[in-house]
């Protein structure tokens, strides 16, 4: 029931712009799109747009949705006048079309001239219904005269500070002038939100193509650069190096003061076990002593240096194999993404 009392609301706050064109009939600017037969007069097709927009208003008066809808369409294709769009905008929200409705609803806002404020009211915020219901994308590119590709269909390129409204859900935008393109893009478009989208074409000499992950292009991943990355590496193999190496020395002197000690210890094998604690000062044992201090200092260092130099080894090693991390990339790069045409710079949010 609400919903009947808004639309008949709506109805009567739209009279004053139906009517409006019908006033104006003999002011109406030339077609901007459309172009009238070699047969026609410019004013014939005034008289022709002004004929189709009096039976779509009629029908909508009427609630017949589909016969105003043809009818407007038909007048829209001949003359892009704000009153035209401003009325086509109701209807195609009236049946629902809300991407087309607020195309046409911000044709005639960007548009209107001489317009009551009731009227610019009343279509603002069928305009802003028609907008939450719908993505609206900002879109820039580097070449002039580009069209618009949106799911394989071919628009023209937006006026300035006009959107291009999508319907929700995944979306494949290009920018294409002839033989080049920008690439498509991947978006997913969300009820309500706004999106920027930077459409960047290539040279002329360059081909059009699909657009390109960075795995594909052969450029560098962005990272730590190579120049950053050597110096680490040697750094830590010299470290490990020296470590093992170290290690290795001194666990050689360990064994070898441990031989020499078995060798001066053999004449007292017949001694008991304690025989240089209590004969301290009698040959061989202070040397002895003096090579079993050496033979546990060497195997402590000969320790602590196989332990430092693997450690720095490993370290090294998994830094080596490591790989800078990569931007993500794909159809878009939230921000660029690079293919052989050009590139193209996504940012999405709602504003």
């Amino acid at each position: 029931m609400g919903g009947r009392i808004e639309r008949t609301s709506r109805a009567r706050r739209l009279l004053p712009l139906v009517l409006g064109l019908v006033a104006q009939g003999a002011s109406l600017p030339a077609a901007a799109a459309d172009p009238p037969a070699p047969s026609e007069t410019s004013s014939s097709a005034a008289d022709m747009a002004r004929a189709h927009y009096v039976r779509g208003k009629d029908a909508a008066k009427a609630k017949q949705w589909r016969a105003a809808l043809d009818e407007l369409r038909a007048a829209w294709r001949i003359m892009q006048h704000f009153q035209i769009a401003g009325t086509l905008g109701w209807v195609e929200l009236e049946l629902g079309h809300h991407r087309d409705a607020a195309e046409h609803l911000s044709y005639f806002l960007r548009h209107a001239e001489d317009v009551a404020a009731d009227e610019l009211q009343a279509t603002s915020a069928m305009f802003s219904e028609a907008r939450s219901k719908v993505t609206q994308l900002s879109v820039h590119t580097n070449v002039d005269g580009v069209h618009l590709i949106v799911d394989g269909e071919k628009f023209q390129w937006p006026e300035a500070n006009a959107g291009v409204f999508v319907e929700p859900g995944r979306r494949t935008i290009e920018a294409r002038l002839g033989e080049r393109s920008s690439g498509p893009v991947v978006i997913e478009a969300r009820p309500g939100a706004s999106q920027l989208l930077r459409l960047d074409l290539g040279s002329a000499d360059q081909p059009s193509g699909v657009l390109a992950r960075r795995e594909d292009t052969g450029a560098p991943p962005p990272g730590p650069p190579s120049s950053n990355r050597r110096p680490i590496l040697i750094a830590g193999g010299v470290a490990a190096g020296v470590g093992i190496l170290g290690g290795v020395v001194f666990a050689a002197l360990s064994v070898n003061r441990a031989a020499t000690a078995r060798t001066l210890a053999e004449p007292l094998s017949s001694e008991s076990d304690d025989y240089c604690t209590y004969n301290a000062g009698t040959s061989p044992c202070p040397e002895l002593v003096h090579l079993k201090n050496e033979q546990n200092q060497f195997g402590e260092i000969a320790l602590w240096s196989l332990v430092g130099g693997g450690l720095a080894a490993v370290g090294t090693l998994a830094f080596g194999l490591s790989e800078p991390k990569r931007a993500k990339t794909g159809a878009i790069r939230a921000l660029p993404a690079v293919s052989p045409a050009g590139g193209s710079l996504v940012v999405v949010g709602t504003f």
